[in-house]
């Protein structure tokens, strides 16, 4: 084990003590959940979300925010992917670091401690757990790039002890402030239209990575999104899952990535497999592996809304990627697919704003779609159909489809997503409105001025 010299000295770099204090990009949202979950002293907090979103920078935020109430010798960041910490991830070394931190930077006053990507360590749920218990005067917050961080058999010993955040890749309006449009209001949504839609476009092309949003050169961009799409499959899912077969593993992800916006089934992707390597795959294998990839965040696969679990079960998913800057880093790029691009947004909208387990799509016997289903408690509340083309034969078809799901499924809320077209339109008992995405994507402006 490393000696406490040698823990501080690796510790140091990263961390606040004896250093200025750096002005950074707050993210509201996020800062508020975790303002509330340190007033309560029995509980730990677990930031997770895919890698690179911002959990890193969101906790030394919250780091910052203690050190200016108290002091920076109050805080304690430790990243548990440093290679000098490789070789001992073990519990012990969390008792050891913070016995370092104890010994050497406070002793006894009030400490903030963040273990970043704690999933490198096996059986860290116990050790947190022990921390709390012994009525330590610290505040814990956990990060990691994996939805099942506390799922493991050992983090029963976390139950009720645990607040759970999800950091995703910036919305369209923290973009917006990343790129120095701050305190936007209401009325600059309708004034500066053609502003907000020259950003759009760029948030559609390079997606909303924090890093990537604060590269101006094009090309570096696009590196740093394509590294950023390796590093997610070969960390996150090939070395976390210990999966051996890596360039299988990429192709699925490349596939996955490439049916964005689609419906798509294990058979079918077992099938392209197939034809690609030549070589015989389990339909269970590639079930498995799109399971590591949503378990690491790069995709979502939403299900067929249904009363019955057997027909959530048999219908193929929808797959929708993270983020639009990845996939346009990694697929190839077609003017077509810009409204499975704005497709994807939405998707991603709705599902930080509703959570995953709410969102569905709807699909008639007559094979009659909507994009978009969201359940609230028992009931779906909310239909939103994406709708890029305009033509008058495909938005009678959508809106077709649109009434339908409402009649069927008793919801009023009905919206259809566009381009730059803005309506509202009333038929029969019901009211559809249309709305531009990057105007719907900024109706967030409301929310945040409530926090």
């Amino acid at each position: 084990m490393l000696r406490q010299e040698e823990i501080i000295e690796a510790l140091a770099p990263l961390n606040l003590w004896g250093k200025p204090q750096v002005e950074v990009i707050e993210r509201p949202e996020y800062i508020k959940i975790l303002r509330q979950f340190l007033k309560n002293k029995e509980l730990a907090a677990a930031v997770i979300g895919v890698r690179r979103s911002g959990k890193t920078f969101l906790t030394k935020q919250i780091l910052r925010e203690a050190s200016l109430a108290l002091a920076p010798e109050n805080t304690l960041y430790v990243l548990l992917e440093d290679p000098k910490f490789e070789p001992y991830l073990k519990p012990a070394l969390l008792e050891a670091i913070y016995q370092a931190y104890r010994n050497n930077v406070n002793p006894q006053g009030k400490a903030y401690l963040v273990l970043d990507e704690v999933q490198n360590i096996p059986f860290w749920e116990k050790w947190v757990r022990t921390l709390l218990e012994k009525n330590e005067p610290v505040e814990v917050i956990v990060t990691g790039s994996s939805s099942k961080l506390l799922q493991s058999s050992l983090a029963t010993a976390l139950t009720g002890r645990v607040f759970t955040c999800c950091v995703f890749p910036l919305t369209f309006l923290e973009f917006l402030k990343f790129k120095g449009s701050n305190n936007i209001k209401k009325y600059e949504i309708i004034a500066k239209r053609k502003q907000w839609e020259k950003m759009f476009n760029d948030y559609l092309t390079f997606g909303g990575f924090p890093q990537a949003v604060l590269m101006s050169d094009e090309n570096l961009k696009n590196q740093y999104l394509k590294e950023l799409f390796e590093g997610i499959i070969y960390r996150d899912v090939a070395a976390r899952h210990k999966v051996k077969d890596m360039t299988l593993i990429k192709i699925i992800a490349e596939l996955a990535t490439n049916n964005f916006s689609c419906l798509i089934s294990a058979t079918k992707l077992r099938k392209i497999l197939v034809a690609i390597t030549g070589r015989k795959i389990s339909p269970n294998f590639v079930l498995q592996t799109l399971g590591y990839l949503e378990e690491a965040f790069l995709i979502y696969q939403i299900p067929i809304f249904s009363y019955k679990v057997k027909e959530q079960k048999l219908y193929p998913k929808k797959i929708y990627c993270i983020d639009t800057g990845l996939i346009n880093a990694v697929t190839l790029k077609f003017s077509a697919n810009i409204g499975r691009l704005y497709e994807n947004i939405t998707a991603i909208n709705l599902i930080k704003q509703y959570g995953r387990e709410n969102v569905f799509y709807w699909k008639s016997p007559e094979q009659e779609e909507v994009d978009f289903a969201i359940k609230q408690g028992l009931r779906i509340q909310r239909l939103c159909q994406v709708c890029y083309n305009l033509d008058e034969a495909v938005l009678k078809r959508e809106k077709r489809s649109l009434l339908k799901a409402a009649a069927e499924l008793n919801c009023h809320n009905l919206t259809i997503i566009t381009k730059d077209f803005a309506k509202k339109e009333t038929i029969g008992k019901y009211k559809i409105i249309y709305e531009p995405l990057w105007q719907f994507l900024l109706s967030q402006l409301e929310f945040e001025e409530k926090l």
